[in-house]
């Protein structure tokens, strides 16, 4: 925050009043204010005062161990233009505004809580820190006919570039990969392959155990081989497609997802809609049986325990385990089923309970859910990271 002059509109003198410049308050004083953060709006507002203020953050267990267990915040669809963002906070209940003129004007994806902008023209992709405002170019993107950006489907990150610089960025389209890690390949994109004959329907990726996985929409998961520059990219079968008998008469998928558990495990989490109903009505879970000869049927996984499966069409999937005077339900599945909000498509969020099959749609009859402007940004669940 640089020094900023405000005047007072109820004077007829002009009068200028200095406010001060917290930047440059001694590192101790915001060491204190540091372990006092407790809300994520007070996060958002602390990180984006200074690198310094930042680093306070970091710098005290405390706080950072509060930060690493805070629920994901909701970032909420608003006119593609506008330059304030809101926010809703699920242990707060309640939205608040965050001034994010980075995203004007694009399109946002999160995973590992840093996003990826794409300009409304899909010519430019960068990688944003909301809480940080830190900034990564990305290198312009490949040909719409070697990879749409219109079609994008999922961005997904290897690691966090807040801690090492040894990360990756894929993203997935329907019908193709595309890979970037700073150093390789010139410093440009690895186009990934797709299996023939059968170009496949891609809908979601992980980084799992060191290389990124896929699933396409019949539920057949991948393995890519596309990190290494000194060897052609690679795509192999590890799960064969889940039967579709498992879900019964008049069930249908709405989204697949790939997440890994909290003991390790590659879970797809499946959400499904009946006959004469659009949004999402259940959900089930499976451990991905990768080059075993377990069938899905034999892989179903019934509880969550004290976890909590955060999944959506515009940010990677992730677990959190919540605290337990948390208002996050554990157990549960957090779901955010549409990448956009229109007059003809609702928002498609819940929370659907593991123990007993229950399915809450609260969230949805918040106001900010019901905006649908002509012209929206994305929104996605957003983990709380530097």
């Amino acid at each position: 925050m640089g020094e900023t002059t405000i005047r007072n509109s109820r004077r007829k003198k002009n009068v200028a009043t200095t406010l001060a410049d917290w930047s440059t308050l001694h590192q101790d004083f915001i060491n204190c204010f540091a372990h006092q953060v407790v809300s994520m709006k007070d996060f958002f507002a602390f990180g984006g005062v200074s690198k310094s203020w930042r680093s306070a953050i970091k710098e005290n267990s405390n706080t950072a161990l509060r930060l690493q267990h805070k629920v994901p915040v909701l970032i909420l669809s608003k006119e593609i233009n506008a330059p304030v963002r809101n926010i809703y906070s699920l242990t707060e209940c309640q939205i608040s505004q965050l001034d994010l003129p980075e995203t004007k004007g694009k399109l946002c994806y999160s995973s590992l809580g840093w996003l990826l902008t794409v300009s409304q023209d899909y010519s430019t992709l960068d990688l944003f820190n909301p809480l940080t405002h830190a900034h990564i170019e990305l290198p312009p993107p490949l040909p719409p006919k070697k990879f749409s950006l219109r079609n994008l489907k999922r961005f997904v990150l290897s690691s966090s570039p807040s801690f090492t610089s040894d990360y990756g960025v894929m993203l997935l389209s329907y019908h193709h990969l595309a890979f970037y890690k700073p150093g390789n390949n010139n410093g440009t994109w690895t186009l990934g392959p797709i299996p023939l004959p059968e170009p496949l329907a891609l809908v979601d990726a992980v980084y799992y155990k060191g290389q990124f996985y896929v699933v396409d929409y019949r539920g057949k998961v991948f393995v890519c081989k596309i990190e290494d520059p000194n060897n052609a990219a690679q795509m192999r079968l590890v799960a064969p497609e889940i039967p579709e008998q498992l879900f019964g008469q008049d069930i249908h998928f709405i989204a697949r997802y790939l997440v890994e558990s909290a003991t390790g495990t590659l879970l797809l989490v499946v959400t499904l809609y009946e006959d004469n109903c659009e949004v999402t009505t259940g959900c089930r879970v499976f451990e991905v049986p990768i080059d075993t000869s377990n069938s899905w049927a034999k892989s179903e996984v019934k509880n969550l325990g004290n976890t909590t499966l955060f999944v959506g069409a515009n940010n990677s999937s992730f677990w959190i385990e919540p605290l337990d005077d948390s208002v996050c339900k554990a157990n549960c599945i957090y779901f955010l089923n549409r990448s956009h909000v229109s007059t003809a498509n609702d928002i498609d969020i819940g929370i659907y309970h593991m123990k007993d099959g229950k399915m809450d749609k609260h969230l949805e009859e918040l106001p900010d859910f019901k905006y649908k402007g002509s012209s929206l940004t994305s929104h996605s669940w957003l983990q709380p990271s530097f």
